[in-house]
């Protein structure tokens, strides 16, 4: 039976350890989300919630009848107060979200703050939650994404909203800001979409409104005038067939020599019709948990950490990281989600004796094996340990592709390919969204002579890389890829991305 928040304090001063005192902050868990938060229980409870809907919303409007991935759940921070989240990413967005390993997001809020209307008089709301949520979900469904099909996708899938009676899911609203991107930079065309690849932001900012819009555009298109072709294409994407030639397959359908005009015309006296699927609101149970100051504090420089991966102020970001983290294991030596974050943040000779403190203190935390075995990579001596590392992780939560891929890459690095190929295959299960797991897979593949698959593997780890990924690891990438399509049987271990 689980104990009562009130019964775990008391027992925590009893025992002389860190009380998990009045913090002001919550961690809410549900099924696909947990989230921690400054909010009060209502609102804390309601955005958890608010995400397992969005969730809901999407799949019953795209992918009813889609396999996604056991276990798979969000991790979240959520300020209640909008000063907080703007010190770290600015005015210009209302949250960003990481394709990390559990996935990350950040937003600010109540959560009827994170829908936006373009006016009172529209019912059409955009929101880059659901947007972002539409790439994480599209991940564990297509094999294939090109960019133009992905971003249209998530703008198109961002509208969709309950309908009037409560049952249904309302598809096909047109996505305002989308459209006025499409307006605004007339010069691109169908071509310059179908050929978009690379970052997501790289290019001058207007060609890349541009793109969006085109994107979109297309997308809305197809669903509205060519459901078959568009039917198809999903399908070709999903088993994994290269995007030019899925194109090739449905464009005859298309039955349209002019696509560019088609488009234009579409936008200017095109029927834009709203479809309803059915729907189902999820019945979710929700947890709270109080939150200690030793928590807060290691919450907060997790997202001081992220944003020196986002902003260009990274000391700034990074050194907040470092006091927050000092002041929680000032509180809580033992603090787990501070040991996890300190860990990754030392240099590497630093990070063996704090993955032991941290497996002593919690062994029943995932994350302490899994960091264990990874700080035991650069001692020879000790694979048999470091492999242990990894089993135990694997025994406490099978559901978690980190150990497997870990274990895996560990076997490949010792060239024991089949002994890796089975630990890889279930965390591309787990976390198929992962470029950097399906870049592993790729590698475990070549390993073994399978060179078609490689490089359909890892021309699929492409399209999945996330936004902001350095130039010099997408570059990584391609070599790979173009050596897989050549000869792959002897080519070495790919390095994962972080």
């Amino acid at each position: 039976m689980r104990r009562s928040v009130a019964t775990a304090v008391l027992a925590a001063v009893l025992a002389g350890g860190p009380a998990r005192g009045d913090s002001g902050w919550r961690e809410v868990q549900a099924p696909h989300v947990v989230l921690r938060t400054d909010l009060g229980s209502r609102a804390a409870r309601e955005a958890a919630l608010t995400v397992e809907r969005y969730r809901a919303q999407i799949i019953a409007a795209a992918w009813p009848r889609a396999r996604l991935p056991a276990g798979d759940r969000i991790e979240m921070t959520v300020f209640s107060n909008g000063l907080d989240f703007e010190r770290h990413f600015g005015r210009t967005i209302a949250g960003i979200f990481f394709h990390d390993v559990p996935p990350y997001a950040v937003m600010y809020g109540a959560p009827d703050t994170w829908e936006h209307r373009e006016s009172l008089a529209t019912t059409e709301t955009t929101s880059i939650l659901r947007h972002e949520l539409v790439h994480h979900l599209a991940g564990s469904v297509y094999r294939r994404q090109p960019r133009w099909f992905a971003e249209g996708l998530a703008q198109f899938l961002e509208t969709v909203r309950t309908g009037a009676d409560g049952k249904s899911v309302v598809v096909g609203a047109v996505n305002l800001e989308a459209v006025r991107k499409y307006n605004a930079f007339r010069s691109i065309r169908v071509a310059d979409a179908l050929g978009w690849s690379g970052p997501v932001a790289s290019g001058p900012e207007g060609k890349l409104h541009g793109l969006y819009g085109m994107s979109w555009l297309l997308v809305h298109w197809l669903f509205n005038t060519h459901a078959a072709q568009f039917d198809q294409l999903q399908i070709l994407l999903a088993k994994g067939i290269d995007p030019e030639k899925a194109w090739q397959v449905i464009r005859p359908g298309l039955a349209t020599p002019d696509l560019d005009e088609a488009l234009n015309q579409y936008v200017k006296h095109g029927e834009y019709t709203e479809f309803s699927a059915p729907f189902t609101p999820p019945a979710v149970d929700t947890r709270e948990a109080a939150l200690s100051e030793a928590d807060v504090h290691s919450e907060r420089a997790r997202v001081a950490l992220s944003a020196a991966r986002f902003e260009p102020d990274q000391p700034r970001h990074q050194e907040e990281a470092r006091t927050e983290l000092a002041k929680a294991l000032e509180l809580d030596p033992g603090s787990a989600n501070a040991l996890v974050l300190r860990i990754r943040e030392v240099r590497p000779e630093e990070r063996l004796p704090l993955a032991r403190r941290l497996t002593q203190a919690h062994p029943d935390d995932v994350r302490g094996w899994v960091l264990l075995g990874g700080a035991l990579a650069g001692d020879r001596n000790a694979a048999v340990e470091r492999e242990a590392a990894y089993r135990k992780a694997i025994a406490l939560r099978a559901d978690d592709p980190t150990p497997q891929h870990d274990l895996a890459w560990m076997y490949l690095q010792q060239g024991r390919a089949a002994d890796a190929a089975p630990l890889i295959a279930r965390a591309v299960e787990l976390a198929p969204y992962d470029a950097s797991t399906l870049d592993t897979l790729a590698a475990v593949q070549a390993r073994l002579g399978r060179c078609s698959e490689a490089a359909g593997s890892e021309a699929r780890a492409i399209d999945a890389l996330p936004e902001g990924i350095s130039f010099d690891i997408r570059d990584g990438y391609e070599k790979r890829l173009a050596q897989y399509r050549t000869r792959c049987s002897s080519a070495p271990a790919a390095p994962t991305a972080p």
